[in-house]
């Protein structure tokens, strides 16, 4: 494989799983726990649950904490790929940024290794507690519109500006990704020949040039046609629902983890 066909296989990858991690709308519709509760009332309860697991510092507790929001994904009729997903990339970044407290912090060795228990604990507690504040937003995110997620800011009292701002980063991602993917595709059906590295560096240089140019030129046409159909204001959403069964069992089941782990 050159080396143009690697880098071009890479970047499409991305774009292709960065599009693939947003674009997860056929979940909120699925017969599951999670998707029978109110917005709101999941927003608060998964924003409680990140709190509290935040605050834990025992690798037993965020580790039960970690197999609670794998159950609420089973329970929410979550694929095990889609969530696995979303659930192994930031807690392996945060264990390698850990990883040299491991050595570094002071107490009794592991073995005969150069290892600390003490930094050995933290940096599994660390990532293990990523690892559970990732899964209750994936949930989260995965079994809600994102529409109907802006919503519940708004019904909270968010800052408006605020809540303009996260819906528009989220369609800018969107248009980013899929000029990316566009761009490979458009690049690859030009390749002919295999160029020497250097040109082959060169061209890597401007084609992350004109795809910049190009993202800010297509935001700029997306926001003039928002304004020419009337504005960039919130987008419709489905009527306010009255709370039910699954509201009052999730804060049901919210309240009860807090107390067993606070306790």
């Amino acid at each position: 494989m050159s080396g143009r066909d690697l880098l071009d296989r890479t970047v499409a990858a991305i774009a292709a799983s960065a599009q693939w991690f947003l674009l997860a709308e056929d979940l909120p519709d699925r017969d599951g726990f999670l998707q029978a509760v109110t917005p709101t009332v999941k927003l608060v309860g998964i924003a409680t649950l990140v709190a509290l697991t935040v605050t834990q510092r025992a690798l037993a507790v965020v580790s039960a904490l970690a197999l609670f929001a794998t159950v609420l994904a089973a329970l929410s009729r979550v694929p095990v790929r889609t969530f696995l997903g979303r659930l192994t990339g930031p807690p392996a970044f945060a264990l390698v940024v850990v990883a040299p407290q491991a050595v570094l912090m002071g107490g009794p060795s592991v073995g005969s290794l150069p290892l600390s228990a003490a930094g050995v604990d933290y940096a599994l507690t660390f990532a293990v507690r990523v690892t559970a504040c990732v899964g209750f937003l994936s949930v989260l995110l995965l079994t809600t519109r994102f529409a109907d997620l802006l919503a519940a800011f708004r019904r909270l009292r968010a800052p408006p500006i605020a809540v303009s701002l996260l819906g528009i980063t989220y369609r800018y991602l969107l248009l980013f990704f899929a000029e990316l993917e566009r761009m490979v595709r458009a690049r690859r059906s030009r390749t002919i020949a295999e160029p020497s590295l250097r040109r082959n560096w060169r061209d890597s240089g401007n084609f992350v040039g004109s795809f910049l140019v190009r993202s800010l030129e297509r935001g700029e046409r997306v926001q003039r046609a928002a304004r020419a159909r009337g504005g960039t204001g919130s987008t419709p959403t489905r009527p306010r629902e009255p709370l039910g069964r699954a509201d009052l069992a999730f804060g049901l089941v919210v309240v009860l983890a807090v107390m067993v782990v606070v306790a």
